[in-house]
């Protein structure tokens, strides 16, 4: 990238960008989690085991695969590593412990993850950045060319994890193949019994949310490697001062674009062999090797045009509107599952297997919409979201007013 004749970034300019990357990442994640929302758990990565996959839902998973799947995620975990060093230099700067905090809002996040996986949803992210945070934060003054060794050396583990249990798989039991087929590709019994399970009452789905969590959990070794890593990078991305004034709009431009072609091809590569393999089960390790990496490329492509398109002055109302989510981002990451359990499950609207991808791209938008006008709402009368608020009074343990 070009460098620019820069001088140190103010804190608020930073903050500016950061918001409006994170609000944009908050509400793309949607794209897909939707799917984990409201169809059975295989057809997030296996798109043929149920619902229509012929004309525009086609096309949805398509291009939902190839711009969302990952790279949102991706974008938090970046966001999320540069926020451990924003904090620390914060704290610091006031002649606060910024070791005591940090740790104490990762217990916090851990809990409210846990919760938030065991009574709500089982596909809680929150948990797992609570415990790569903790093991990121103790890379946090390291330099940045030692973050970015490190943090792809972490990535790269996660990877070699799937590509290895892959390579295993022919000399697995048979009981062991068919429970990774069952998982990957569910028969129609097996199915049916996921949309019973899902549209029961909050206590009749418990089961199988608390199944479905500890599941999660319990293969957490399989991601935290590619938290962790992605936490690093962006701690590296934060000391670059790459959410500043370090590079060009031209560079940060012509990067993305490039970085953006790139990853664009290798994934559709990726699809068209899935479909050409016919989703075989071993799929599940090796066909997603090319999104795996795509995606941190697609990514930092998505947050460079981001931040081009923050110093053009252009369309100002609605980026604000869009950091304003970014500002309350744990916030609305929970309403997205408020409001997504109430739409597909039992205890709600009980829609779970009935929409197509199409139709599911219909609610994002709507949700889209509520959470752009509700955060701007909130913002204007308050200084941080509701759930924000709550985890820095747990945090300081200290009364701090919300209003403005």
């Amino acid at each position: 990238m070009e460098y620019q004749s820069y001088s140190p970034t103010q804190a608020s300019e930073r903050l500016v960008a950061i918001d409006l990357i994170r609000g944009v990442a908050l509400l793309g994640i949607l794209i897909m989690n939707i799917q984990a929302f409201s169809m059975i758990f295989s057809a997030y990565s296996n798109p043929t085991t149920y619902g229509d996959l012929s004309g525009i839902n086609y096309y949805v998973y398509y291009f939902s695969h190839i711009f969302a799947n990952q790279k949102f995620m991706t974008i938090f975990s970046l966001l999320f590593g540069c926020s451990i060093v924003l904090m620390a230099e914060n704290i610091a700067k006031k002649g606060g412990n910024a070791t005591k905090i940090h740790y104490k809002r990762m217990f916090i996040l851990a809990i409210v993850g846990i919760a938030h996986a065991y009574l709500l949803w089982f596909g809680d992210i929150l948990f797992p950045y609570a415990i790569a945070g903790v093991l990121a934060y103790l890379a946090r003054n390291l330099t940045v060319k030692s973050l970015v060794l490190q943090g792809f050396f972490w990535v790269a583990i996660s990877a070699l994890l799937m590509w290895l249990v892959g390579m295993s798989l022919p000399h697995w039991e048979a009981s062991e193949l068919e429970m990774i087929n069952a998982i990957w590709s569910p028969n129609a019994e097996q199915i049916a019994q996921d949309l019973a399970n899902n549209r029961a009452s909050w206590l009749g789905q418990m089961e199988t949310r608390h199944l479905m969590a500890s599941k999660m959990h319990t293969n957490i070794i399989f991601y935290i490697p590619r938290i962790l890593g992605l936490m690093l990078v962006g701690m590296a991305l934060y000391k670059m001062d790459f959410f500043g004034k370090r590079f060009s709009t031209k560079s940060l431009v012509t990067f993305g674009v490039i970085s953006l072609l790139i990853s664009v091809i290798a994934i559709v590569v990726e699809v068209e062999q899935n479909f050409a393999q016919q989703w075989a089960v071993e799929l599940m390790f090796f066909g997603v090797q090319y999104n795996y990496w795509a995606s941190i490329l697609m990514a930092l492509s998505y947050m460079s045009l981001l931040m081009a398109f923050s110093r053009m002055n252009v369309f100002t109302g609605f980026t604000r509107n869009v950091a304003n989510v970014g500002k309350m981002a744990l916030t609305n990451y929970l309403l997205h599952t408020l409001i997504c359990c109430f739409i597909f499950y039992g205890w709600g609207l009980g829609l779970y297997g009935s929409l197509e991808r199409i139709e599911q791209i219909a609610v994002v938008v709507v949700v889209w919409i509520f959470q752009l006008v509700f955060s701007t709402y909130w913002m204007n009368r308050f200084k941080f979201g509701p759930f924000e608020w709550i985890m820095r009074l747990l945090t300081y343990g200290s009364f701090q007013t919300i209003q403005k």
